[in-house]
């Protein structure tokens, strides 16, 4: 549900998995207060209203979002030629095979791979330097071969991208 608190708009989540309050600020401008599932929502408010200075300060540093749905509608079949050809060039040189291969207007990830062996790809990959986006590629590639963040898995990166954790670092950054 979405609130108003003095022009200041803001989302409450409630989840079982919170052990407090806490407010988050997304790459869209979206204020979020997530909440343990049983914390009284009047007190979610009062500690909203009391953050209201520091999230107003926190906003006036984050641009207005370029990425709209009419932005991703311009840049799509362009982002799908570039993304296809990267991915076809890893798949090949990890000697890896995938079913089917997205291009989609995503807000917090830059891709993912199902177990179904679906890769998926935000058009935002474009935007961003190419060693960049082959470290997405060749991360998500890994997938394939390890559905998980273990040691293993990022042995597989490093193989094909051994400046992974410096371009991991970066794409914190952007």
């Amino acid at each position: 549900m979405l609130y108003y608190l003095y022009m200041l708009n803001y989302r409450i989540k409630k989840s079982s998995k919170a052990k407090r309050v806490s407010i988050r600020i997304d790459q869209n401008r979206q204020v979020i207060l997530t909440m343990p599932s049983l914390f009284p929502e009047y007190l979610a408010k009062q500690f909203i209203y009391q953050k209201q200075a520091w999230i107003e300060e926190k906003l006036a540093t984050i641009p207005d979002n370029i990425y709209t749905p009419e932005h991703y509608k311009q840049h799509k079949e362009k982002a799908r030629k570039i993304i296809s050809a990267r991915v076809q060039y890893w798949a090949h040189i990890m000697g890896l095979s995938y079913n089917r291969l997205s291009i989609r207007h995503t807000n917090t990830r830059w891709g993912s791979c199902s177990s179904k062996r679906n890769l998926n790809f935000s058009y935002k990959l474009i935007f961003l330097a190419p060693e960049l986006m082959d470290y997405v590629i060749i991360h998500e590639l890994a997938h394939l071969v390890e559905m998980n963040h273990s040691k293993r898995f990022w042995n597989i990166v490093a193989t094909y991208c051994p400046d992974c954790s410096t371009h991991r670092a970066k794409l914190r950054n952007c």
